[in-house]
């Protein structure tokens, strides 16, 4: 039989290995909706920030090794997707499936820039000491803005993290009341 000539237009299936605890829950979600039950409230939505990153197993051990991030689930040299807290790191590999495919133009996404996340540390000089012996590189030295120290620190790609302490001015915003919460 002749090979199907749309086979060059099929995606690549990507093999994924979500958390146990990430997979016990969208097989939840998925009996819910098949059941016509309402979804199990969420929580807090996380806010999300995405990374392309050159090498996807450095950048998973430096978010989590010397970042304190936690891994959700993992695409074979395609995908990551990391959390810290509130906080959901997705890392893509340029020229990938998905968000890491080029743009129509040819515009492959690349990492670095200026936007950046911003880490809340108890103590920033024990950070700092910490990622820098472990290797990390630094865009700058530490130095004092309106209500905190910071410092950006380059992930393995390029990428700038922000690590910052709060000072006597920082002013933490309260959480907002969510559905179903006591009052």
């Amino acid at each position: 039989m002749a090979p199907d000539p749309l086979d060059a237009l099929r995606l690549p299936i990507v093999p994924v290995e979500p958390r146990p605890e990430f997979a016990d829950a969208l097989l939840r979600r998925i009996g819910a909706a098949r059941a016509g039950r309402a979804p199990e409230p969420a929580g807090p939505q996380a806010a999300t920030v995405r990374y392309f990153v050159d090498d996807l197993d450095t950048a998973i051990s430096f978010y989590c090794q010397q970042l304190g991030f936690q891994e959700e689930l993992r695409s074979r040299g395609a995908f990551a997707m990391l959390h810290q807290g509130s906080l959901r790191l997705l890392l893509s590999v340029p020229g990938a499936a998905g968000a890491g495919r080029a743009l129509p133009d040819g515009t492959v996404p690349a990492p670095g820039g200026w936007n950046r996340i911003a880490l809340q540390v108890a103590d920033l000089a024990a950070a700092v000491a910490a990622v820098r012996d472990a290797g990390a590189r630094f865009r700058d030295d530490i130095v004092t803005g309106v209500g905190v120290r910071q410092i950006v620190l380059l992930d393995p790609s390029g990428n700038p993290v922000e690590l910052f302490e709060p000072t006597a001015g920082y002013h933490e915003r309260s959480r907002p009341r969510m559905r179903g919460d006591r009052p």
